[in-house]
């Protein structure tokens, strides 16, 4: 049933230590960690969103002589298995940055969605149900195969694999393989998707079959979900490369799936798909380099860009965001002031020092039209740092709510309806382009030593990411603190009676902060607005930083983040 792919070493959780194994599985019935808990590497260190058995299944990569790239494709496969297909995808993105200990490099690696050549109309594609979230708009009837576009995370997966990685193409795939194979306890989070989210996959046969796989229409919480058809997806795909999802027997079932929705895929479309190898981009900010992922995604641009308006500002010479209300008001303003595409600037003049002084100069004054939408916070991230000293920092995602509502199955994956509330960006592609993605994973060099790594995710996924390096670099905190501090958020609400967008509300969870805090940002002018919790949509990141007594890398776990961390 489960027999060993690849050569070498053996990942299958059968030859995990079964307690260690136990505590995984029972780990992962929880959405975040229960205490918070500082996490120290010795011969390396894994930290990943969500799932403790994909966090396990990276670190046995590492113990059998995988190296970082090994590890990190290891937990982003175990993690898609775990989550069922839902928030992350098969057939969804990938976004990579890498320190490669051996040429002292950092390399930047982007496998977004494609728009197929024959979509020439993306305005009309129908809207998707986004449900809850804050931008979504009503959907609309039409053809499901229009939401669809040419994914790239198998393909991003295998060319990082080529380029870094040690061990066999096909023994990263078993941890997966056998959580597909011989099932997964639904936790309470995933048995609550059902509900909302399963009528769009019961709207077609193999929607239906893949929601049977409990024995069930209707999962529970503590189900066997078990996934026959992807477990012989992930083994065609281990044995004979990504070349299977798109050339291959999975691609041709693709291209036809959709086109039977009304799609226009082809298999064109699936053979010129190609990741984009780039230059990260970096600046330099208060004496450390920091690098974030190329021009495949306006998220990196967006982090650094903040970075340099706050050493403009001096945010060092403050304390830190969530105890000095100035320094709140900076942050906050710097992060509106960033915020988006809109701005018409070419990319590599957003990274200039004359830039951000431009912006400190005129804080509050930048302009009111509205920032697109930003992508949906279902993804994971992955943080490893190997015993070689090399570093990866992976998010993935399936770029909607869960397994979407295209109802379209194909070899146990669903499909993503990402161009379901993308039409206005779309639209300024011409056909069979890549999509920028809105991810920013994040890699801190100090002395020629990566000194941090970090990788987040979710609609408030850039705020997060700058919290952390200003927090870390400029008020020399340590990560227990940090990931314990409650979040900054974007505000994501609709316009209210044509409010500009510089007069919307900054967002603040409920009970997050000191009521006293509050009281003096209020006082000093500050338009603040309280959400419930379960209201706000956050970013939730995972970290690696240096020990500077030992210079062992450090993680942490920290309740109410969906956050997990493994040494070994």
């Amino acid at each position: 049933m489960n027999s060993h792919l690849g050569q070498g070493p053996d990942l299958s959780p059968r030859n995990w230590q079964p307690a260690e194994r136990a505590l995984a599985e029972q780990s992962e019935m929880t959405a975040w960690p229960k205490q918070a808990k500082l996490v120290e590497g010795k011969l390396g260190l894994v930290a990943a969103t969500l799932s403790p058995i994909a966090v396990l299944a990276g670190g046995e990569a590492l113990r059998q002589g995988g190296n970082a790239s090994d590890a990190a494709a290891t937990v982003a496969l175990t993690q898609i298995a775990t989550a069922l297909g839902s928030y992350v995808s098969f057939a969804g993105t990938f976004n990579l940055l890498y320190y490669e200990k051996k040429s002292a490099r950092v390399h930047s690696l982007t496998a977004g969605w494609n728009t197929w050549l024959g979509e020439s109309d993306p305005m009309t594609i129908p809207v998707c149900d986004m449900g809850p979230l804050p931008y979504a708009r009503k959907p609309t009837d039409g053809a499901e195969g229009r939401k669809t576009l040419v994914p790239g995370f198998m393909a991003g997966l295998e060319a990082m694999h080529r380029r870094f990685g040690q061990l066999s193409f096909a023994t990263l795939f078993q941890p997966a393989i056998a959580y597909a194979e011989e099932g997964l306890r639904l936790s309470p989070m995933l048995a609550s998707y059902f509900p909302s989210r399963g009528r769009y996959l019961n709207r077609t046969p193999e929607g239906r079959a893949f929601l049977n796989q409990a024995s069930s229409s209707t999962p529970k919480a503590g189900d066997l979900f078990i996934q026959t058809d992807l477990a012989r997806t992930l083994r065609a795909v281990a044995e004979r490369g990504s070349s299977y999802m798109y050339t291959g027997e999975w691609g041709q079932q693709f291209v036809r799936a959709v086109q039977r929705e009304g799609g226009k895929a082809t298999l064109e479309d699936m053979q010129r798909y190609q990741p984009l190898w780039q230059e990260p981009i970096k600046i330099k900010f208060l004496g450390t380099m920091v690098y974030s992922s190329g021009r495949g995604s306006f998220g990196g641009y967006r982090v650094l860009e903040a970075l340099n308006v706050a050493e403009v500002l001096q945010l060092e010479k403050l304390g830190p965001y969530f105890h000095d209300p100035v320094a709140f008001k900076a942050l906050s303003s710097i992060l509106r002031a960033t915020n988006g595409e809109w701005r018409r600037l070419p990319p590599d003049g957003r990274l200039t020092k004359s830039h951000a002084k431009a912006i400190a100069s005129a804080l509050g004054q930048f302009p009111d039209q509205e920032p697109p939408p930003i992508a949906t916070d279902h993804s994971d991230s992955v943080v490893v740092v190997d015993g070689f000293g090399n570093v990866a920092c992976v998010v993935h995602t399936i770029n909607t709510l869960p397994w979407g509502t295209t109802g379209i199955v194909v070899g146990g994956i669903p499909i993503s309806d990402a161009a379901g509330f993308q039409q206005t960006r779309l639209a300024t592609l011409p056909p069979g382009s890549c999509v920028t993605m809105g991810t920013a994973p994040s890699i801190a060099i100090r002395e020629g030593k990566p000194t941090l790594a970090i990788a987040a995710i979710g609609s408030s996924l850039v705020p997060e990411t700058v919290r952390l390096l200003v927090g870390t670099l400029a008020n020399r905190l340590d990560a227990l603190t940090l990931m314990s501090a409650p979040p900054l958020l974007e505000n994501l609400e609709p316009q209210i009676n044509g409010a500009a967008f510089k007069q919307r509300p900054i967002l603040v969870p409920e009970g997050a902060y000191d009521a006293n805090f509050l009281d003096h940002l209020l006082a000093s002018g500050v338009n603040l607005k309280q959400k419930p919790k379960q209201e706000t949509w956050r970013g939730t990141a995972v970290m690696a930083t240096t020990d500077p007594h030992n210079g062992r890398p450090l993680s942490v776990e920290t309740p109410g983040v969906y956050g997990f961390a493994g040494s070994y």
